[in-house]
């Protein structure tokens, strides 16, 4: 059984997550900065799943901003391998956070930028930084490791009325650019996951959403069935590459004919 490791996966799109690749039969760690919360949503996952608490599905308390934080997760990810047989195959970089007000940058509070930027941009890193080598470690020719980081249309395109969060998508594909580079010959994949606009707390709650109605929020299926896609290696040629979630599917990802910059993020001179 591979191990998925979904970091933020209490909440929105990372508890949708969880639950899907539960539901695909991972076993699966997940985050949440309480570690209260992390264990209470884990025993009620386990209850609705009908799995063994403690079985498939794991909760603990990490801030991703914290290195020695992630540290200690790796070291409870390796009790997890041993105790269970199973390796660590998947990496799921979902946690995030969005600033507030709504508005030019010169109206949005220093704190606001800062836990924007250190939760976005370094979380990713530091999660990247601890976790590759172990993933490296795992991986052989014919079974890569991959990771996937939950992106944005804020980062591919932009989104000006929020400046620090598309900034910290758009970093995003530089981490992704290195670790395609150095990771990639050693069995290391890595995916940037748009997830369209799932209804959610951070989504209901920004101004800029407000016109969409029911019919108008991307599926959570829909981004579940991608991000299977990804971890499985049926897309391992979109590795360091960019999908969206309702607008792309695991078939119209395959019959693409890629070009070296496609789905890349690149500035044409």
């Amino acid at each position: 059984m591979t191990i998925a490791l979904i970091t933020g996966g209490t909440r929105g799109i990372g508890s949708h997550l969880v639950r899907g690749f539960l539901t695909a039969g991972y076993r699966v760690i997940f985050t949440a900065t309480d570690a209260s919360k992390a264990s209470a949503h884990a025993a009620e996952l386990a209850q609705e799943l009908g799995i063994e608490h403690g079985d498939r599905v794991h909760g603990e308390g990490v801030d991703v901003t914290d290195p020695n934080a992630i540290e200690a997760l790796l070291t409870r990810v390796r009790e997890i391998e041993t105790e269970t047989g199973d390796d660590l195959g998947v990496l799921i970089n979902n946690a995030g956070v969005i600033e507030a007000p709504e508005g030019p940058v010169w109206d949005v509070p220093p704190e606001q930028l800062e836990r924007t930027i250190t939760t976005n941009v370094l979380g990713p890193f530091y999660m990247i930084r601890t976790f590759a080598p172990h993933l490296l470690s795992k991986a052989e020719a014919h079974k890569p490791a991959r990771i996937i980081d939950i992106n944005s249309g804020s980062g591919s395109h932009g989104t000006p009325q929020y400046a620090a969060y598309s900034a910290s998508k758009v970093a995003l594909f530089r981490l992704a650019d290195s670790v395609h580079h150095y990771g990639y010959d050693k069995g290391l994949r890595i995916f940037e996951l748009a997830p369209g606009v799932i209804r959610s707390d951070m989504t209901t709650s920004m101004p800029v959403h407000d016109w969409r109605g029911d019919d108008d929020w991307t599926k959570p299926q829909d981004v579940i069935d991608l991000a299977l896609g990804f971890a499985s290696g049926e897309l391992d040629a979109f590795s360091g590459r960019f999908a969206r979630a309702g607008h792309d599917t695991v078939e119209s990802l395959k019959a693409m004919n890629l070009t070296e910059d496609h789905r890349r993020l690149r500035l044409t001179l």
